[in-house]
């Protein structure tokens, strides 16, 4: 029964990959050749033949969503409960690796940990004891992050360079934002993993007892492992269990992130006796789309060999659109959105428009909205980091972690204590001068304090932390409990009645993750939550309900649309410009554009403009490189040139009638023109004849305005 359902839902090299456990295998698998499938029955083989316990099983993936989906899968085929089974993100894995040695060495098990945001506080507080406040705070976490991917720490810097601040001003604030963290018993996420792989280096035993717990490594997304999550890797590999990762080489798109491709082009050099299976068979797309993919990958020169194909017919042939500008390529493509979605009786969650930066949106937007289009773009402010859900989790955190300074102070204003930033500041320097943690320091200062009014508002603070504390196993209670007490219409009294409808809405939606987490899990406690939303990546938020999706080819990745739309395919824009210093091949933007073209199953449109506001300033562009590599003369293209027709339906962007003729009199639409007071603009729709008629320019601030032809003074450009 096992081996027919494997059989029936597997292609031979799929069954291959998923029945070979004799030495490390590398599963080089294209995009949409079922990767995922091939884990999930791997999984299911290794337990349902008795090969492995779940608790032996380490399983690692790069979102939540996806392990948490891996994970279901799994139980619905064994009919099983996996709760024992190690699946989760690296930074996951980790999480639990760092609680299970502190609980061997019975130390403390909670710590916080700090996203992106959390980090930038930290470090501008470090800045600002430093003297450095001219440095900026981005630059500075990036670069650090950059450093700590490689494994770099503040005493090796010296051998580096190409430093755009001071190298001995980079030491002293990398080495001090570090110092800020233990003190506030926290990591950032990078953190994370050079943390175990501190305590697989010191504590020998732990490693050696911990690895030989398992017995199957798998790992998923492997081209998107940087060199920490490498490391850690090789340690828990001991040459008696098995290894077995999934990745593509084409896929590696990451690298601004740490990713390195080496780890799986060289997979083979540090596993020895690796087997390599290709996964070449796809299961998404059409052949035409599949061939424009392979003519543009093959190009790139580190990569190991494979030709996707597919039983699906050659399907519609992917359509190359040349536009004008930026605002006739949105035009084109809603339109295009809305005409497929009524004739083939799609949802808007059947498409997505793909861009490679995100200020690209602002066009599309900007139609969408005037013509009610419902739409979402991916990649902006993620719930969890909105400031209402972060204040409201503060608590939670300090509830966790009473040295969590970031936590601390954000809980002290929301809502507001009277306690201004010297009162604050001199608490947290008492707890460092006194051995005491944020919530102790802040009792000693209350009991110095003769302020009538403080001491009350800290007397209801104290009564919340210890009734929140008391509720610290089911952390449903304790939140309820706490939006409860925290009388939010007040806090929210001075905003609109929109944003505070919003924001309350926000908060309701916080209390019903809560109450999913502890319906679906058995550890229902705040700090096993906190762990949850702490690893919380962008893609855990992505849904399809019937919504138009917007997002980089980045955030893409992994996702599958009946029709895609990749816009902006330009040189300089994509590739980036950015990228040609480095990477004078292009080959990670290559791989990118890979990615953008194999998310679509049925119809794919690339766009570019003849010429697009960049920077403030519109300028000429050129077709990508990319373009020159798929060839406009393929027989799998349609060339669609609408920069020849001068025609533009203005209707998206205006409300009023549009006279759809040519204008003969002075101007054509399209042509570029020159006014008195708005400078240069182009010309994209008129209405009316003779005296009466209205020509409407879009200039290049972005505006657009309808002027009486007769009085515009207008000279070509």
């Amino acid at each position: 029964m096992l081996m027919e359902k494997i059989y029936k839902d597997l292609n031979d090299r799929q069954l291959e990959a998923v029945k070979y456990i004799d030495s490390p295998l590398l599963i080089l698998a294209g995009a949409g050749s079922g990767k995922t499938r091939v884990l999930t029955y791997k999984i299911y083989y290794l337990i349902k033949n008795k090969l492995s316990y779940p608790e032996n099983i380490f399983a690692v993936t790069f979102t939540n969503k996806a392990a948490d989906e891996m994970k279901k899968r799994v139980e619905t085929l064994l009919n099983i409960n996996l709760k024992n089974m190690m699946i989760g993100t690296f930074h996951s894995m980790c999480v639990k690796i760092i609680k299970m040695h502190r609980a061997s060495k019975k130390l403390d098990l909670n710590f916080s940990i700090y996203d992106t945001d959390d980090g930038k506080n930290i470090l501008k507080s470090v800045l600002k004891e430093l003297g450095k406040e001219n440095i900026d705070v981005k630059t500075i976490q990036k670069k650090i992050s950059y450093f700590k991917n490689r494994m770099i720490f503040p005493e090796e810097i010296e051998n580096y360079h190409s430093f755009d601040i001071e190298k001995e001003d980079f030491k002293k604030i990398y080495n001090h934002y570090q110092m800020k963290l233990k003190d506030n018993n926290a990591y950032d996420f990078d953190d994370l993993l050079l943390e175990t792989i501190k305590i697989f280096n010191d504590d020998n035993n732990f490693k050696e007892n911990f690895s030989n717990r398992i017995k199957f490594i798998l790992v998923d997304e492997y081209q998107d492992t940087n060199l920490s999550q490498f490391y850690i890797l090789k340690h828990l590999y001991n040459g008696k269990n098995n290894i077995t990762v999934v990745g593509d080489d084409d896929q590696s798109i990451y690298s601004f992130r740490g990713a390195e491709l080496k780890n799986i082009l060289d997979f083979e050099k540090h596993f020895e006796n690796t087997k390599i299976i290709k996964l070449e068979q796809n299961y998404r797309s059409t052949n035409n789309i599949l061939n424009v993919a392979n003519r543009v990958i093959r190009n790139n020169l580190q990569r190991k060999d494979k030709i996707l194909w597919s039983l699906f017919n050659d399907g519609e042939k992917v359509k190359i659109v040349k536009c004008f500008d930026e605002r006739q390529e949105a035009t084109y493509v809603v339109q295009r959105i809305l005409q497929n979605r009524e004739r083939e009786e799609k949802n808007f969650s059947d498409f997505v428009i793909l861009y490679r930066t995100n200020a690209q949106s602002r066009p599309f937007e900007e139609i969408l909205r005037k013509n009610n289009i419902n739409y979402k773009v991916i990649g902006n402010i993620k719930f969890f980091e909105r400031k209402e859900i972060k204040d409201i989790l503060a608590y939670l955190s300090f509830i966790i972690n009473k040295n969590d300074e970031i936590s601390f102070r954000r809980i002290m204003n929301f809502p507001k204590k009277g306690m201004g930033e010297i009162t604050l500041n001199t608490i947290i320097e008492n707890s460092t001068t006194f051995g005491l943690n944020l919530y102790d320091s802040l009792k000693k200062f209350y009991d110095s304090s003769r302020n009538r009014n403080k001491i009350m508002e800290l007397n209801k603070f104290f009564d919340l932390i210890k009734n929140i504390e008391n509720r610290k196993e089911n952390v449903y209670n304790a939140l309820g409990f706490l939006i409860d007490n925290l009388n939010l219409d007040t806090v929210f009294e001075k905003m609109d009645t929109n944003e505070k409808l919003s924001r309350l809405e926000n908060i309701q939606e916080l209390l019903n993750s809560a109450k999913e987490f502890v319906l679906r899990n058995e550890d229902n406690s705040i700090d096993s939550y906190m762990d949850m939303i702490s690893l919380y990546t962008d893609m855990d938020e992505y849904n399809d309900n019937d919504t138009l999706t917007l997002m980089t080819v980045h955030n893409a990745k992994g996702l599958e649309f009946d029709t895609v739309f990749v816009t902006g395919v330009e040189e300089k824009l994509f590739p980036h410009m950015n990228t040609l210093d480095y990477d004078q091949n292009c080959e990670e933007e290559r791989r990118l554009f890979y990615v953008a073209l194999t998310r679509a199953k049925k119809n794919l449109y690339i766009t570019m403009a003849k010429q697009r506001k960049f920077y403030g300033t519109s300028d000429f562009r050129r077709p990508s490189r990319f373009l020159k590599e798929i060839g406009f003369d393929s027989p799998n293209i349609d060339l669609i040139d609408l920069t020849i027709s001068k025609q533009i339906d203005s209707e998206l962007f205006d409300n009023d009638d549009s006279n759809g003729g040519e204008f003969k009199e002075f101007f054509d639409i399209n042509d570029r023109i020159v006014h008195p007071i708005f400078g240069e603009g182009v010309i994209k729709g008129k209405k009316g004849s003779g005296k009466d008629q209205i020509l409407i320019i879009q200039f290049l601030n972005g505006e657009i305005k309808k002027i009486f032809s007769e009085y515009a003074n207008l000279t070509r450009k």
